[in-house]
């Protein structure tokens, strides 16, 4: 069930109703019985499902939720050391990590053994079974391993009762595309009381908006440009291509943090707190700082429990800058099995190598000292620089194919005498400021939401209705599927 579709408007109504009328001892059967039917709804309504195929989404949550918790619950009161318990943890993060590899990684896996079999001159055949990537198996596989390496690293007691850990494995507003929560996070909030305050409908109704305007408004409305712009047949001018790339990272950005806006809008509507994903990242003046504002979860996740860890066992400057280059790496092939998405990551890999030397080079420091008495061409530079990096990086994630990827980046190289079209180019500057009205005043003040809730009720109305004004004409209801639904 997509979020922006009619089917989710009246399944959210039904379930916030019946969840406040009831007594809380029921509401997380509730909760846990619409996530199931949010997600089975998935599998059951995909066309290119059928038979077997519309329920297996649905058994692998369970199999993962049931695997997770069973290792959680029997390796806690073991030893620390063990090992036995060892064992059991392995065993727990094997399961998800199988699970995961083979129905997102195992084409991507046979078809480069088919490759380099080619090349050598060896015959090699297997059968192949398609399957569509069950949707959010990505990050369901993240949250479930963080709470094993938890639990095994002695920072977090195990769920009571499978019940518990159920809710907290498949909670639907954030069980497709993130958040990635964290266990201490999600999971007490989920065995604990919850209250519906006007300050939290308040803002969970603001999120709503503003997540659909994103989505809908921004995102569905610039996709046309954008597959325009990558279609390998459409003979776009160098220029051409360069507004399509900037049009992509626009709807990407609405489109993600479109749904996180959503997911936590939902949650908070339900009294429980989801972590902010995205904090106005294209106001980064460079790509660290960039990568600390984009899907957050995942960027902390990969820090916490990949980065750190590296850096722990491999120690040495030259060992950091490594360890940062393969967590980029794992990032990329996170995101898709696809040569494409290891190049993402190798790009975003490099640039912040680049960034992490130039800022602690003796070069990059002098520069440094002189910035801050040249703020008004520190902080514009720093953004631009910013942005045109991760739009770069961006190309192969639109692309399907390296050569495709290549012959993008040399359009926009060669430029081109083609007389530009102006539309590409005013959606651009229309949306791109719609974007940043919507992020200026939570930049600007460190707040989540444009309003804050102390504002007077004129304000708040004002900017609601406007937003609600601008989902009115600029977007419709289509159900258009989400860009990070294939990661």
């Amino acid at each position: 069930m997509l979020f922006n579709s009619i089917e989710f408007v009246y399944f959210l109504i039904g379930v916030v109703v019946l969840y406040w009328a009831i007594p809380f001892r029921l509401q997380n059967g509730l909760l846990l019985i619409g996530s199931y039917f949010f997600y089975g709804w998935w599998g059951f309504f995909t066309p290119e499902l059928t038979g077997f195929g519309r329920v297996l989404p649905l058994l692998l949550l369970w199999g993962s939720s049931l695997a997770t918790y069973l290792s959680g619950k029997y390796l806690h009161p073991l030893p620390e050391g063990s090992r036995r318990r060892r064992v059991i943890f392995w065993l727990g993060v094997g399961v998800n990590v199988a699970m995961l590899g083979y129905f997102k990684y195992r084409g991507f896996f046979i078809e480069n053994v088919q490759a380099a079999a080619e090349v050598l001159g060896w015959r090699f055949s297997t059968t192949e079974y398609q399957f569509l990537l069950p949707a959010g198996i990505s990050f369901y596989t993240f949250q479930g391993l963080a709470y094993l390496i938890d639990v095994y690293g002695g920072f977090q007691k195990p769920a009571h009762r499978l019940y518990d850990y159920a809710l907290f494995h498949a909670y639907f507003p954030q069980l497709v595309a993130g958040p990635i929560e964290r266990t201490n996070n999600l999971l007490p909030q989920l065995t604990a009381p919850r209250s519906l305050t006007p300050e939290r409908l308040w803002s969970g109704l603001q999120l709503l908006i503003i997540g659909y305007v994103k989505k809908v408004a921004i995102a569905d409305a610039i996709a046309p440009m954008t597959d325009r712009a990558f279609d390998p047949a459409g003979g776009q001018s160098g220029f051409g291509l360069l507004i399509g790339l900037y049009l992509f990272a626009l709807q990407i950005y609405g489109d993600f943090s479109g749904y996180s806006d959503i997911a936590r809008g939902v949650s908070r509507l339900l009294g429980i707190e989801l972590m902010i994903n995205f904090r106005q990242p294209y106001f980064s003046k460079n790509i660290t700082e960039f990568w600390e504002r984009w899907h957050i979860s995942l960027s902390s996740w990969l820090r916490d429990y990949l980065f750190i860890p590296l850096c722990r066992r491999f120690r040495g400057k030259r060992l950091i800058y490594l360890n940062l280059f393969l967590t980029m790496v794992i990032s990329g092939i996170w995101h898709g099995a696809s040569w494409n998405f290891v190049l993402w990551g190798v790009a975003l890999g490099v640039f912040l190598l680049i960034h992490k030397w130039w800022t602690t080079s003796k070069t990059g420091k002098r520069i440094h000292k002189m910035m801050p008495t040249l703020p008004w061409i520190s902080f514009p530079l720093g953004i631009f620089l910013t942005f045109n990096a991760v739009c770069f990086t961006l190309i192969f994630v639109k692309t399907r194919t390296l050569t495709h990827a290549w012959s993008f980046i040399k359009g926009i190289a060669a430029g081109g005498s083609t007389p530009p079209d102006l539309i590409p180019l005013i959606y651009f500057v229309c949306y791109g400021t719609l974007v940043a009205l919507i992020d200026y005043p939570c930049w600007r003040t460190d707040r989540e939401l444009p309003v804050p809730e102390s504002a007077p009720s004129w304000k708040r109305g004002v900017v609601f209705g406007s937003l609600l004004l601008l989902l009115t004409f600029l977007g419709e209801m289509k159900g258009v599927s989400f860009v990070y639904f294939q990661f």
